[in-house]
């Protein structure tokens, strides 16, 4: 899409952003949800009357066999915040969105073959809260009332690791996925600066860009130190670029029978991988252990759409404690030449950890026995 087709489609979205802010001024009167005693979250309601920010999907077609979120999320966000983040580019203490589910249902319409919503699923909520959760990451926490009706009264707050560090990691701004979503970036574009508007440009889009790359570029960076471990799959940037490239994990008996479309983000969405693991974790998912031992690895072969060997990811577990990410150390190189720098490297890299530790089973997401 060329600059001047962006620039208008996001004078469209601001005239209609703007225009939903006038409209729903009183909106921000609406209540928020409240906290019981023992700090659940109670159930929110009257949140479809709030400024509507979008509906990602990622079906189960487009990621075979089972995305791990496959309906259709319509995203709300408190017009009270709305208007905090349109005028300021941030979101206040005790902003809260909402994430309603619903799942896909027909498929043909009289408009063609798509996507089409099907029946009310789930309810889910973010809330940042500096006094609440003062020790989560970005006093954010992750609430679910569901994924089935009826729908729970109150909720929990989840656990750290399954949601805040694929957030933290891989959100654009402060926690928020606002790279996907247009209302929020367009309200972003044009708020008002020293008095001024800032007209949609250039400059908004550059800003975003900059935002999302600088965002990736730091959830690639190793957050704690890399310590030593007896492990078949040696750490370090040069011995383990040999090692890959020599094969000397294809000896592995624990080993994916051939390539297969990816789950995740290595190289690329849907790209073919093949995962190969050691004997000491393949023994440990066998006898069902939550807490796999030092020195567990998996290497995982990425392959281009036309089946050519591009690249590795591999995990070695450096320490007992997983300790949320930082005790397995993370490597990833997208070229098979020697002397190939790795785009990740080192222990606690967010960007790994933050979606491995989103199901895994001690952050290994490849189900066992492997096909």
């Amino acid at each position: 899409m060329n600059l001047n087709r962006s620039r208008a489609l996001l004078t469209i979205l601001l005239t209609a952003v703007a225009g939903l802010v006038a409209l729903g001024a009183s909106a921000a009167e609406l209540p928020k949800p409240t906290f019981d005693a023992e700090g659940h979250l109670m159930r929110p309601t009257g949140y479809r009357e709030w400024v509507y920010i979008g509906t990602p999907l990622t079906p189960n077609d487009l990621n075979p066999p089972e995305a791990a979120f496959p309906e259709f999320h319509n995203v709300y966000i408190h017009p009270a915040d709305f208007d905090h983040w349109r005028n300021t580019g941030t979101f206040p203490d005790g902003t809260v969105i909402i994430k309603e589910l619903v799942l896909v249902g027909s498929k043909q319409a009289v408009s063609g073959n798509g996507y089409f919503m099907g029946e009310f699923v789930g309810l889910e909520a973010t809330v940042k809260d500096s006094a609440r959760f003062k020790d989560e990451p970005g006093n954010w926490a992750y609430f679910s009332f569901g994924h089935a009706y009826p729908l729970a009264d109150k909720a929990a707050a989840f656990p750290t690791a399954a949601c805040n560090s694929c957030h933290e990691a891989s959100a654009a701004d402060d926690f928020v996925f606002t790279q996907y979503y247009p209302v929020l970036r367009a309200a972003k574009g044009e708020r008002k600066m020293s008095g001024k508007t800032m007209e949609p440009g250039a400059e908004s889009f550059d800003a975003i860009s900059a935002a999302m790359e600088g965002a990736l570029a730091g959830a690639m960076e190793p957050t704690a130190p890399t310590g030593s471990v007896r492990s078949a799959v040696p750490i370090g940037d040069d011995a383990l670029l040999e090692y890959l490239i020599g094969g000397g994990y294809k000896s592995f008996a624990a080993r994916e029978s051939g390539p297969h479309p990816s789950r995740g983000p290595h190289s690329k969405y849907g790209r073919p991988v093949r995962v190969f693991m050691d004997p000491k974790l393949d023994a440990s998912l066998k006898s069902g252990q939550s807490q796999h031992p030092a020195g567990s690895a998996v290497v995982k072969e990425m392959y281009t759409a036309n089946g050519e060997l591009e690249g590795w990811a591999v995990m070695v577990k450096t320490q007992s404690d997983s300790a949320g990410g930082q005790g397995w150390y993370w490597y990833e190189v997208t070229n098979t030449a020697p002397g190939s720098e790795p785009v990740a490297s080192g222990n606690g890299v967010p960007l790994c950890f933050g979606c491995h530790g989103n199901g895994g089973n001690d952050y290994v997401l490849t189900g066992h026995p492997l096909n």
